[in-house]
């Protein structure tokens, strides 16, 4: 029985340690020289001058050949760039790894920071900071002076101003008392009432617009300073949630 050490296509060695397996004779793409110890993140492979078909006989044989040891990232993510992760063996601008020896200087092991944002990309996010912090305002609800709280999100001001244009087709007078449901709860108001929580809604919302706008062409106008910019302050300036109905 000979000791024989499987390799692969890549003249890989194959299998765990001791890697050692018996045959009666040796096989193709197998070595007769035991390997040496293998550390993690790294493979041996079976360096030859023969070919494996074409010297089938003596490929592998003692005197042959020798083992060496070498990186082995092919279980790493590796990086082209920020948010660019590579794929081993894809061509990248010519040039590609299989993930087999040193990463190479044009990949990463880590990922790279994001690049610092150019001053442009500053103002508009920070324009973006701006549009949020108006949808989480003009969505928050509004508190009546009755002390009824009223939701002031897209459906509730599509129910509101459907309650009050179907009021006429139904036949309803602005004395006329309908169930309305409030975030506070259901509580019985007239038409007339649901006309005005309905434009106390419609100010709400405007002056929350209004107030975004102010932001942004502030934001514009800020000098070309990067701590100016990232310093800016978008939660001030808003309208109280307050109604005047």
């Amino acid at each position: 029985m000979l000791t024989v050490y499987q390799i692969d296509d890549q003249a890989l060695l194959q299998g765990d340690a001791p890697h050692a397996r018996e045959a009666p004779t040796k096989g193709h793409l197998q070595v007769l020289i035991a390997p040496p110890t293998v550390p993690a993140g790294h493979a041996a492979r079976w360096v030859t001058a023969l070919h494996p078909v074409i010297d089938t006989k003596t490929y592998g044989n003692p005197g042959t050949g020798s083992w060496e040891v070498i990186e082995d990232h092919r279980k790493d993510t590796l990086w082209l760039g920020h948010g660019k992760p590579y794929v081993l063996g894809e061509d990248a601008d010519g040039k590609a790894y299989d993930g087999l020896g040193p990463v190479p200087e044009w990949l990463y092991a880590e990922e790279p920071p994001a690049p610092e944002p150019t001053l442009a990309e500053l103002r508009a996010a920070k324009q973006a900071a701006a549009t949020a912090k108006r949808w989480e305002v003009m969505t928050g609800g509004i508190t009546l002076q009755t002390g009824v709280r009223v939701g002031t999100s897209i459906d509730d001001q599509n129910r509101i101003t459907s309650v009050v244009a179907n009021a006429a087709l139904a036949g309803l007078q602005d004395t006329d008392e309908v169930d309305f449901k409030a975030e506070t709860g259901w509580v019985r108001v007239t038409v007339a009432d649901v006309k005005q929580i309905a434009g106390a809604i419609g100010q709400f919302v405007q002056a929350c617009y209004t107030a975004e706008r102010v932001h942004h062409d502030a934001i514009a106008a800020l000098p070309d300073d990067r701590a100016a910019i990232e310093g800016y302050d978008v939660s001030a300036g808003w309208p109280e949630s307050g109604g005047e109905a």
